[in-house]
């Protein structure tokens, strides 16, 4: 994996209600927030909020946290998207996502699809994917010859085979976790469902062209695949807050590492230990410095 210091996270900005109180997120601002720690790399988030007070809000948090925003659209049509996170126990949680929002419709921008460099690294999920106009605008993108990160997050019923037949066959890296793994299975090779981990996570890249894939197991740890190449790191337990975002952070992590030229081995150790970081406060967007996650690092690794 090259290095590259600009990061486009595409979909949904939106309000995580959870038990009342709103937290800033979607997955995808979940990763750029934490990309944008490291002042290392320049993060863009391509997106759409309304012209609402909830939009006036995010877009000021955004500026705050270093995230370009030049390519988020205002529609006034729409209003900003929002979830209602039912927090079923502190490692489980459904969520009710709200529509039609904003963030269904990202239009084609032409200054953008001239402004993604071949060295720079496109993040994008499934769930903008729900609504034909924010499909199109990621399929536009998608045809850049740049690093395409693909983080699945398997929304409700907010996928279908084709739509996600297409974003797998435009990934270079696939980051998925255990029950999303089993769930693509058995969409695209029921026959492998009993199959080992590697088995599938394999016939996946083989399928779609993917060089890379990374499988997460939450407190179980992680496994990084290539045809020819598998490494795991151990999980940690932690006291949960709650698990929003924990994957975000995770991926975020990975890329962080791995785009700076770390190795495998040190970036998805270091990607564990970020998601535990997070399931400890609540949120997937909390307050802390690059300097609480290295103690934090530290006290665990000695």
């Amino acid at each position: 994996m090259g290095e590259s210091n600009r990061i486009f996270c595409f979909g949904e900005v939106l309000w995580d209600e959870v038990e009342g109180v709103d937290f800033p997120g979607g997955a995808p601002l979940n990763v750029a927030y934490h990309m944008a720690k490291d002042d290392r790399f320049d993060v863009y988030m391509i997106s759409s909020v309304g012209g609402d007070a909830a939009g006036k809000r995010m877009l000021s948090l955004i500026d705050g946290w270093s995230i370009n925003a030049r390519f988020i659209q205002s529609n006034d049509d729409y209003a900003t998207g929002r979830v209602v996170a039912n927090v079923l126990d502190r490692n489980n949680v459904s969520y009710d996502i709200l529509r039609p929002v904003a963030w269904d419709h990202i239009q084609k921008d032409s200054e953008l699809s001239t402004y993604i460099p071949e060295n720079a690294c496109l993040i994008f999920g499934s769930l903008a994917c729900r609504n034909s106009v924010s499909r199109q605008t990621l399929l536009n993108l998608l045809s850049k010859k740049c690093l395409r990160v693909f983080d699945i997050n398997l929304r409700g019923n907010y996928y279908d085979r084709q739509t996600l037949s297409i974003l797998l066959s435009s990934t270079d890296l696939l980051k998925i976790n255990e029950e999303e793994l089993a769930e693509v299975t058995r969409i695209f090779q029921p026959a492998s469902a009993r199959a080992p981990e590697q088995i599938q996570v394999r016939a996946l890249l083989g399928r779609f062209g993917i060089k890379e894939a990374v499988v997460t197991r939450g407190a179980d740890g992680a496994s990084y695949y290539t045809f020819d190449e598998q490494v795991d790191a151990a999980g940690i337990t932690v006291p949960v807050a709650d698990t929003i975002g924990c994957g975000d952070a995770f991926l975020a992590a990975f890329l962080r590492h791995r785009l700076g030229g770390a190795t495998v081995e040190v970036a998805l150790t270091h990607a564990v230990l970020t998601g535990a970081f997070i399931a400890e406060q609540p949120g997937g967007c909390p307050a802390y410095k690059l300097a609480d996650l290295d103690a934090f690092m530290k006290s665990k690794l000695g």
